[in-house]
């Protein structure tokens, strides 16, 4: 019998966590990345549009991280100490919640996407398209939603590389449908701007009910027909809420600037943030983010499991990949901001507002991946609430230091991009006091769970962690 993942060496763990992890999730970002690139025939209003909605994204994966952070937290402890149980009852409470919450969320949204569109300050052409495209974002909302949750329950039983394959099939069905809904084939004229989110939420459907299938057969985890646990959704819920709040706080904030600060810059600016943000720094932070979920996994599978020395040591291994990676980005951005705009954007003025918030926003890429692994390590610990307050606070700076930026000093755009730059340096700051603070791989016992000693994992926790027919 293979060796259970929460025996391997830290490093090596590591490694074989973050790599697939890491791929997944740029993959995850290739869907905007899709978007912003098929759309770029219908013009800089349609660049405009998905940049002003891409933080109305953000504000629906909120809800989406309230039941995902929580998923992976409780499934990586129950795994962790080989409870195949409380595994169960963790996806069973996951998914029996999931669904009916984000098809809510979804109906919510579609009644009143031109309010959403109008508070992002989308003007003319592009709030008319960003309507269009919105409303159909939320009728495949469970779809989209349910994507990370179903990530989140492989991840939280040390399994990577389903959902990076998972993703790889969704981004190649969306590459190839994206262009035929949007601009039509044959006879048909297609959909415009709509076809491109309809082609997003068909992709994550085939993948949510492919995950779903796996999940059944091969890891003993069917969609029972009986009542949730109710104990273990509020527990679920408590890990998820703080991130969750954090998540909509930071959209929130957004969709403010834009509205406050970036309204009035006019389209160009528009475009560019959207080129930017969606197109180019979507890849990177993806990249970055891949060991920071590899470290959530080990951390909360190893404490489950009584290894604390271990879950510190992984997390350090994630922490050096993922600034690793950061630190390449960071010189990309800096150097070649122009080829990278290019890809996406054909105008002067939308190429150049792209490029002005690549190379301010590189100064921050690894602080942003330092403070990621950090946070996800004390997510996979369960420990979410202390460091959501700080997420808040980081976040609700950055309104004060824009408009000061912006309008007091006269910087413009630039303004805004440094208000976020420094809001991240203060929040990295608070974090790693915080993370001291909590001293998470110092002994106290792992809630719900009876701690162990290093040595004392018993038997490998069988098949429900790694199939041998997928490693």
């Amino acid at each position: 019998m293979r060796t259970a993942p929460h025996l391997l060496p830290p490093w090596q763990e590591a490694r074989r966590l973050a790599i697939p992890a890491t791929f997944s999730l740029l993959l995850h970002a290739a869907y905007r990345v899709n978007d912003q690139y098929w759309v770029r025939e219908l013009g800089p209003d349609a660049q405009a549009a998905l940049g002003l909605t891409s933080f109305l994204h953000i504000l629906n994966f909120g809800f989406a991280t309230l039941l995902a952070t929580g998923t992976l937290a409780r499934m990586a402890h129950a795994s962790g100490s080989g409870d195949r149980e409380g595994v169960r009852r963790a996806w069973h409470a996951s998914w029996a919640f999931g669904l009916p919450w984000f098809a809510l969320i979804g109906a919510f949204g579609w009644l009143t996407t031109p309010l959403w569109v109008q508070a992002c300050g989308a003007q003319g052409e592009a709030a008319r398209m960003a309507v269009q495209y919105l409303g159909v974002i939320y009728l495949v909302q469970p779809a989209i939603a349910m994507k990370p949750v179903v990530d989140a329950a492989y991840f939280g039983l040390g399994n990577t590389l389903i959902p990076m394959l998972l993703a790889a099939l969704a981004v190649l069905l969306n590459f190839v449908t994206a262009p035929l809904l949007i601009y039509g084939f044959g006879n048909w004229e297609g959909m415009g701007i709509a076809g491109a989110a309809w082609s997003t939420g068909f992709s994550r459907l085939v993948a949510v009910a492919l995950g779903m299938f796996l999940l059944a057969r091969w890891f003993g985890l069917p969609l029972e027909r009986r009542r949730a646990d109710r104990a273990e959704l509020r527990r679920m819920l408590a890990i998820g809420a703080p991130l969750a709040a954090s998540a909509i706080v930071y959209a929130l904030v957004f969709i403010l600037l834009l509205k406050t600060s970036v309204q009035e810059l006019g389209r160009d600016v528009q475009a560019g943030l959207g080129v930017g943000f969606n197109g180019v720094e979507a890849m990177s932070y993806c990249a970055l983010m891949g060991p920071a979920v590899a470290a959530a996994s080990i951390v909360g599978r190893r404490l489950g499991a009584g290894d604390r020395a271990g879950a510190r040591a992984g997390m350090r291994a994630c922490l050096w990949m993922s600034a690793g990676i950061a630190a390449v980005t960071t010189v990309v951005f800096w150097i070649a901001p122009g080829p990278l705009v290019g890809i996406f954007a054909r105008e002067e003025g939308v190429r150049h507002e792209a490029a002005i918030y690549l190379r301010i926003v590189a100064l921050s890429q690894v602080v942003t991946a330092v403070d990621a692994v950090l946070q996800q390590s004390m997510a996979g610990a369960g420990r979410t609430l202390q460091m959501s307050l700080i997420n808040l606070a980081g976040y609700m700076v950055r309104i004060p230091l824009a408009a000061l930026l912006t309008a007091g000093l006269g910087w413009g755009a630039a303004g805004v991009w440094w208000a976020m730059n420094l809001s991240n340096y203060l929040k990295l700051g608070a974090m790693i006091l915080l993370f001291r603070r909590l001293r998470l791989f110092a002994g106290f016992p792992t809630p719900g769970h009876q701690a162990h000693g290093p040595q004392a994992h018993g038997p490998p926790p069988s098949r429900l962690v790694e199939p041998p027919s997928v490693h």
